[in-house]
């Protein structure tokens, strides 16, 4: 009997200390359980601001865009549709944004705007990619246009593609106005790479 009832107490202590044990581990589990839940919704917190953050960002610089575009005579659809041209060619949104408002500065109707947009800048991207960022070149050209001399990553997309720089300073000498000037360079850059832009457009359809 005394072997029996000291089995009997025995299994109950072990009872005790299995069911503490239990206890630990459920609310370890409970905690754990806490923290995790706990640790997805501050990532959630931190994904959500990063997001307002980021939408208000393109708010804003689409609002300096459509800015840029009516102040110079444009419509606010001309600007979404230059916008996102040069988005799909860039696939990044601040150079598709500092090339439009170049744009919206250099050219004075829709024609030439369309084929700085359409022919020009997608063909540059095709032939030289990074190492002729077309925001720079929108930028030379607008300054150009200004000075009748060749400035910036203009001569390099002039040059590159077999341009003398000084006979297209003659060339924009013999220009009048501001908007021939214009005129000449969107004429002469989209005969040299509007064909490399629609290859491009081609290719990546």
């Amino acid at each position: 009997a005394t072997g029996a009832t000291k089995d009997l107490g025995d299994a109950a202590e072990k009872t005790a200390q299995d069911v503490e044990e239990a206890n630990t581990s459920m609310a370890d589990f409970a905690g754990n359980g806490l923290k995790g839940v706990i640790g997805l919704a501050t990532a959630a917190v931190t994904s959500l601001v990063a997001m307002t953050e980021s939408t208000r960002d393109y708010r804003t610089e689409m609002g300096k865009l459509n800015t840029a575009f009516t102040d110079n005579g444009h419509s606010g659809a001309a600007a979404t549709a230059a916008y996102k041209e040069l988005q799909g060619v860039l696939g990044e949104t601040d150079q598709a944004v500092e090339a439009a408002n170049h744009l919206a500065k250099l050219t004075d109707n829709e024609k030439d705007l369309k084929t700085w947009t359409g022919d020009i800048l997608p063909g540059v991207f095709a032939t030289f990619g990074d190492s002729l960022p077309i925001e720079n070149l929108t930028e030379a050209a607008n300054e150009t246009a200004k000075v009748a001399k060749v400035t910036g990553p203009l001569a390099d997309a002039l040059n590159w593609a077999g341009v003398n720089e000084d006979a297209f300073n003659e060339s924009l000498a013999k220009c009048n106005t501001e908007q021939e000037r214009q005129a000449l360079i969107t004429e002469t850059l989209s005969g040299l790479y509007g064909e490399a832009s629609a290859k491009y457009k081609e290719t990546n359809a």
